[in-house]
C-alpha cells in the first residue's frame, strides 16, 4: 500500500481502553515546514526509559536515528553524532523541525498525555500543549492507524503497523 499524505480519512475519536509502555512500531511519516518537507518510513521501540526512533529516506538510506536513554538524547546523522539533555534543541538545530517525543509515545496510542490538560477536544482527536492531535483511521480499537500532529507551520503525520 503506498501512503498518501494528502489524502484523509477522518475517524471519531475513541480513547483506547489499553496502551503499552513498551512498543516496537514501524511505518511511513511525512514532516512538512514552510522550508521543507520531508517523507519516508520509521522504526520506532520502546522498552522502559529506553527508546530508538530510525527515519529513513524512501530508499531506505537512515536520515536520523534518535535514541533516548535515562533522559539523555543522542541524535545521529549520516554525518555526526549529537548528545544532550534537550531533544527539541538538537533536533531544531540539526534538521530544522522538532518531535513531540514526550507526549507522541502516548499520542501514537490514541490518548492524551495523563496528568497534563487537553487545551479542547476534537471530533477526530485532541489538543494538547498546543499540538492539535488527530485521527485520521484506526487499525483498530486500540491502534490508531494515521495520526497527524500540528503545532504552528509544521505537520507530522504518521502512518503506523502494529
Amino acid at each position: 500500500m503506498f501512503y498518501n499524505p494528502t489524502v484523509e480519512k477522518s475517524s471519531p475519536y475513541i480513547k483506547p481502553t489499553t496502551i503499552d509502555k513498551n512498543f516496537d512500531i514501524s511505518g511511513r511519516f511525512s514532516i512538512t515546514t514552510p522550508k521543507k518537507n520531508d517523507y519516508g518510513n520509521f522504526t520506532w521501540a520502546r522498552q522502559g526509559e529506553s527508546e530508538s526512533l530510525e527515519l529513513r529516506s524512501p530508499i531506505g538510506s537512515v536520515v536520523a536515528k534518535i535514541s533516548i536513554e535515562s533522559k539523555a538524547a543522542t541524535l545521529e546523522t549520516k554525518d555526526k553524532t549529537y548528545t544532550g539533555n534537550d531533544l527539541d534543541k538538537l533536533l531544531q538545530d540539526n534538521l530544522g523541525f522538532t518531535l513531540p517525543m514526550q507526549s507522541l509515545h502516548y499520542w501514537i496510542q490514541g490518548v492524551a498525555l495523563p496528568n497534563m490538560p487537553i487545551d479542547s477536544n476534537l471530533a477526530d482527536g485532541f489538543v494538547q500543549l498546543g499540538w492539535k492531535v488527530e485521527y485520521l483511521d484506526w487499525q483498530d480499537p486500540n491502534h490508531p492507524k494515521i495520526l497527524q500532529c500540528s503545532k504552528g507551520d509544521l505537520t507530522i503525520k504518521l502512518l503506523i503497523e502494529w
